[in-house]
């Protein structure tokens, strides 16, 4: 496989991508095939490559791009899309043969396989690519083969990427017409991953929502059922609530296409009925299944909560199995006939929990769609992405509400002890309180910016904290830890103010910030000058449209790290104290910034500490990943998250005993 950005060949795209490059060659016979995307900027870079294992190995291709390197004089990988990537509208681009078959909304042949590659590499390079890698692939003919979706307003096709292939021998007009169905499928992915974004988008706004009203559960339940029916299409959506004291699923929000008229159907079935009960206007109370009681057992939320998993029927009676009486089903399934209602679903959704081996179930996503193939495994993915935006928010809520109930008994219990304290007083401490509660929402937010279902991670952390008798103990009994814990909590909230508005976007200096950064951790550290620091930073620098707090906030993270590496290279830390520190310089970290082009601006901090072993490389930017005994592997987390939020990426090298540099590259806005 092609050495590429881990975070795009993970997804699903990625991976329908990388399989059709894998189809071409292995089932069609071609010598190599790439798959590349047309983004909205006019760029097409490479998401997927694939050559014929039996033709050339990776490290072959490997030994080309080193030898193009020694060329170019920097390092070369033509299938990294920040790399091997080209411009519709460049003027220096227009030979290349994907923008010619863009450019030309057909497939373009060349005999060339330069003509596939410039001018990623400059033309010093052809004589390479004619004389030594193609011979030694065999390759005849090379094509670009454009592929389209319909436009969103059924007007025409818009061009959404291009797939290319390489044969040993002429390609045929049949080779045209079967590169031209594999990128069709390439195309139905990246329409399925549009719809994979936009549900995600909903749940972003459904959580801008859940910041304002967090408190307000029934609230947050029904704008992800209002959700489902807006964005997905469904005839109808509903939400049930799994409550542990009976093991009761009790319906508590509901959303139905206004065309269904369901008031009208529910009169028709209430007239059959000898103890109506309301669907469309549920009663919790009423309306809810027993899943262990015999009598609920067909009921298709009690199925799906017993297999874990979703659960699809054809029937729509088996949603209100056992409340609607066999007199009454004819009118169901008059009702089904009549909107054209194909398949009903039930998607369970869970949290996973620290005393539990198995995720928790927290409740029930139910949709009716008139599709008619049913419902598609992506569309049941989407739905399981409402699921958990659903669990995370009854989580959340109730949370916050456990918290709110704990810290209301403290404050209680400090008035009765402490009576004498004035009103001023009395109210900031009920803020340093609440101000706990506003960073675990903020903590929440940031999880839920990060890939369909990232909202409850937090969440999980905050279980696995409460669930842990040990540190349950150090937390609420500890005195002196207790009232650390709060004032870093606070700490924390200075700089991230009320995470339940939204943060102003303001022009920040970012010299400025990092001298900030750099100084609070220095406060914080009190290590003085035992540490040498090399401030860089270039002149004239654009600035970058964030929240000031947040930016200083995500370099305090790495400038952090970088000092205590070089503390723990030399001994010393991992208590929170730095009494014992010589007054000697124990390393030197490196804190540059720098123009890189006109399009881009980049942060280097470097240290020469520990550095990090080869194998923690891959998950230094995991949630709850760490290699500190009190860390929670939240911080890089967070950062990556961050800088990705605003358009930039980041990356680090390290060497083991030696040293670490983390690269920030952010986009300069026009």
């Amino acid at each position: 496989m092609a050495k590429q950005s881990r975070k795009f060949s993970e997804t699903r795209l990625g991976i329908t991508l990388q399989n059709i490059a894998y189809d071409v060659v292995s089932a069609l016979g071609y010598v190599g095939a790439m798959v590349s995307t047309y983004e909205e900027d006019g760029a097409v870079p490479v998401r997927a490559f694939f050559v014929d294992p039996k033709i050339a190995t990776m490290e072959q291709v490997h030994a080309w791009e080193a030898r193009i390197a020694k060329i170019l004089n920097r390092p070369v990988d033509l299938t990294d899309p920040s790399f091997a990537r080209v411009y519709v509208d460049r003027k220096d681009d227009r030979d290349n043969l994907s923008v010619q078959a863009i450019r030309k909304q057909r497939s373009v042949l060349s005999d060339s396989l330069f003509s596939l590659f410039t001018p990623v590499v400059p033309s010093s390079t052809k004589p390479l690519f004619d004389k030594i890698i193609q011979p030694a692939l065999g390759i005849r003919q090379v094509i670009a083969v454009p592929f389209f979706l319909e436009s969103f307003d059924g007007t025409g096709t818009e061009i959404v990427g291009n797939l290319f292939a390489a044969k040993n021998g002429e390609i045929t007009r049949q080779d045209e017409l079967i590169l031209t169905a594999f990128g069709r499928q390439a195309a139905a992915a990246i329409e399925i991953e549009r719809q994979r974004l936009q549900v995600l988008q909903v749940a972003k706004q459904l959580t801008t929502e859940i910041q304002a009203r967090i408190r307000d559960e029934d609230e947050i339940l029904q704008q992800i059922v209002e959700g489902v029916v807006s964005v997905l299409g469904y005839m109808g959506a509903m939400l049930a609530t799994y409550e542990k004291d009976d093991h009761s699923l009790p319906l508590r929000a509901v959303c139905f296409d206004p065309s269904l008229e369901i008031d009208k159907w529910e009169d028709r079935i209430f007239k059959l009925m000898r103890n109506p009960i309301s669907i469309a206007h549920p009663d919790p109370q009423l309306a809810r299944v027993y899943v262990y009681d015999d009598g609920y057992k067909e009921n298709l939320s009690v199925k799906a909560v017993e297999a874990r998993g979703p659960v699809v029927s054809d029937d729509l009676s088996s949603l209100f199995t056992p409340f609607v009486p066999g007199a009454a089903r004819p009118v169901l399934k008059l009702l089904q006939r009549t909107v054209g209602i194909r398949q009903v679903i039930a998607v369970p959704f869970f949290l996973e929990t620290a005393e539990n081996k198995e995720p928790e179930i927290v409740g029930n996503l139910f949709a009716a769609t008139t599709r008619a193939d049913g419902f598609l495994s992506e569309e049941i993915e989407l739905l399981r992405t409402f699921g958990q935006q659903a669990a995370a928010g009854i989580r959340n809520a109730r949370l916050y509400r456990e918290v709110g109930q704990l810290y209301t008994k403290a404050e209680q219990q400090r008035r009765e002890i402490e009576a004498l304290y004035r009103k001023a007083d009395e109210r900031r401490q009920i803020g340093e309180l609440f101000g706990k509660m506003a960073f675990n929402a903020a903590a929440n937010v940031h999880t839920l910016r990060n890939h369909i279902g990232a909202f409850s991670t937090h969440l999980q952390l905050m279980i696995m904290y409460k669930t842990d008798q040990e540190r349950l103990h150090d937390l609420l009994e500890s005195g002196p830890r207790y009232v650390k814990r709060l004032k870093e909590a606070s700490a924390i909230l200075d700089s991230l103010h009320e995470p339940w508005h939204e943060q102003s976007d303001e022009a920040v200096n970012v010299n400025d910030a990092l001298t900030e950064s750099l100084k609070k951790v220095n406060d914080r550290l009190n290590l003085g000058e035992k540490i040498h620091i090399d401030l860089v930073l270039a002149e004239e620098l654009p600035v970058i449209y964030t929240s000031y707090e947040m930016f200083v906030e995500a370099f305090k993270i790495l400038i952090k790290n970088g000092m205590e590496a070089i503390l723990e290279k030399n001994g010393i830390g991992g208590d929170g104290s730095y009494n014992a520190v010589p007054d000697v310089i124990l390393g030197i970290l490196r804190v540059q910034s720098r123009l890189v082009d006109n399009n881009a601006l980049e942060i280097v901090v470097q240290d020469n500490g520990t550095g990090i072993a080869p194998e923690n490389m891959g998950n230094i930017f995991d949630l709850r990943w760490s290699t500190k005994a009190a860390g929670m592997g939240f911080g890089l987390f967070w950062l990556k998250d961050y800088v990705e939020g605003l358009g930039g990426r980041i990356w680090v090298e390290s060497k083991l005993q030696e040293g670490t540099t983390f690269h920030v590259l952010f986009p300069i806005s026009s």
